[in-house]
């Protein structure tokens, strides 16, 4: 039941930012079945569901995930995320799309919710459920959320990706952008041929969730071929381009040189280097040339020097691990885009910690380093941490259903990614959350897939969870 509905929101487009349409469906689609729902002005949909027979005197239960997804799309694909429905395929025990992000985060989630709301056999306690928007971008949904909606301080949320670990917290964090004023100069005959530089085909993924897999970022490794470059050549830079979204490891860069230089040989050595590091989990790691037009205007030396100096010295992947988690990072930033923007160089970065004081501190390292170099920073979209509670009843009671059910233990983790369960305690009093799901990975990428007999899983086991939380 819960991919069938899948199949039905994966139709309808959903960018973070973008959930008109989503939004209207599941309201209507909850109204159609006799159920009280509402939409709020950020386009939030709450839906409630009156306890089933025996348990009218139990304590309601919330289930909340959020409607948007990252829209994240390989190179040569023509999907447009503002029209195309998701194409799903089937692929043995694999969902996935082609050639785009698969949305099941959390698209799944929001699927495990309405087919608890839509399904007739099911015991459980008073339901009410909270679909957010804009959880991939800014939190605007869950931020605008009023606690006096609502009764329940139980809550589940549907927004994880690992179906034998229970998540019990969450980093906080917030968006960084850099911005540092440029000058640029007429292209002149004796600066050389254009030459367009692309590293492509890297993993990509989550900016939290996969910053400890290795799998490397694009705008590191041309950072690193043009120091290179640098050593060798006498070149100058027209554009550097790479990443697309804060939240999402860069899986491509481009920047365009100037130089009569034979550049393919270093290239060729860059790329040898590089496999040696990232061939495992970047099996189609490239980088090409190729010669362009040489027309307009180049980065001055000194801004050149300035942007190097920068994009070297920016922090970027694992800053610290967890010392009261075993393997799970504490703190991170992500280096997701660099670009041009308003005649300004630019970047945009994700700060997570599972401590708000080391957020500030890597934040206070950033401006440092660009205050340095004469640019100006801000922080955006900051969210709170969701602090692990050591008595939570939901935890235990988590645990004990998944091993009666399934026979092995059930993994109780704090994740280094932002969940709206940290927004949630601050609006809901003496919240008890756990975060669960199916298992998926690559998600913000267009590598994204989920297991279809997890998801049959856990919706069984959401089902006997809710029986048990009677």
């Amino acid at each position: 039941m819960p991919l069938a509905i899948f199949e039905d929101i994966s139709a309808i487009p959903r960018a973070s930012g973008k959930e008109e349409r989503i939004s209207e469906y599941l309201l209507n689609r909850a109204l159609e079945r006799g159920l009280e729902a509402s939409r709020d002005e950020t386009n939030n949909v709450i839906i409630k569901k009156k306890a089933s027979p025996g348990y009218e005197d139990c304590e309601p239960v919330m289930l909340q995930a959020h409607m948007d997804m990252v829209c994240e799309k390989l190179p040569d694909s023509e999907h447009d995320f503002d029209k195309d429905p998701i194409h799903l395929i089937v692929d043995g025990d694999i969902l996935h799309a082609d050639g785009t992000t698969l949305g099941a985060d959390d698209g799944i989630g929001v699927a495990l919710a309405m087919a608890v709301l839509e399904s007739d056999d099911i015991k459980h306690p008073p339901i009410e459920v909270l679909f957010t928007t804009e959880e991939e971008s800014t939190f605007l949904g869950v931020a605008s959320v009023d606690g006096a909606m609502f009764e329940a301080h139980r809550v589940i949320n549907l927004d994880f990706a690992e179906e034998d670990r229970v998540v019990v917290g969450s980093c906080g964090g917030t968006g960084m952008k850099v911005r540092l004023l440029i000058q640029r100069e007429e292209i002149v005959k004796e600066n050389g041929k254009a030459w367009e530089i692309s590293i492509t085909g890297m993993h990509g993924g989550h900016s939290g969730e996969d910053i400890d897999k290795g799998y490397g970022s694009a705008n590191q490794l041309m950072t690193r071929v043009l120091r290179q470059l640098l050593r060798q050549f006498d070149i100058g830079l027209v554009s550097i381009k790479g990443g697309t979204s804060r939240l999402a490891i860069s899986r491509d860069c481009r920047a365009v040189v100037l130089t009569y230089a034979d550049l393919l040989p270093t290239l060729k050595k860059m790329h040898q280097i590089f496999m040696h590091e990232y061939g495992e989990v970047c099996p189609d790691l490239d980088i090409s040339v190729r010669e362009v037009e040489a027309k307009g205007l180049k980065y001055s030396g000194d801004t050149f020097d300035r942007i190097m100096t920068l994009l070297t010295l920016f922090p970027d992947g694992i800053m610290q691990m967890n010392g009261s988690f075993a393997n799970i990072v504490e703190s991170s930033i992500n280096m997701g885009i660099i670009d041009e923007r308003d005649g300004q160089f630019y970047i945009e970065a994700e700060i997570r910690g599972a401590y708000g004081s080391t957020v500030i501190d890597i934040a206070e390292k950033v401006a440092h380093l660009v205050e340095v170099k004469g640019g100006t920073w801000e922080k955006f979209d900051g969210y709170a941490p969701w602090t692990y509670n050591p008595d939570s009843e939901m935890r235990t009671k988590a645990m004990e259903v998944y091993k009666k059910m399934y026979g092995r233990e059930m993994t109780p983790v704090v994740l280094h990614a932002g969940l709206e369960c940290g927004f949630l305690g601050d609006v809901i009093p003496n919240m008890d959350a756990i975060s669960i799901g199916p298992d998926s990975r690559s998600f913000h990428s267009p590598n994204e897939c989920l297991s279809i007999s997890s998801t049959k899983r856990v919706w069984n086991y959401l089902k006997e969870l809710l029986a048990e939380l009677g």
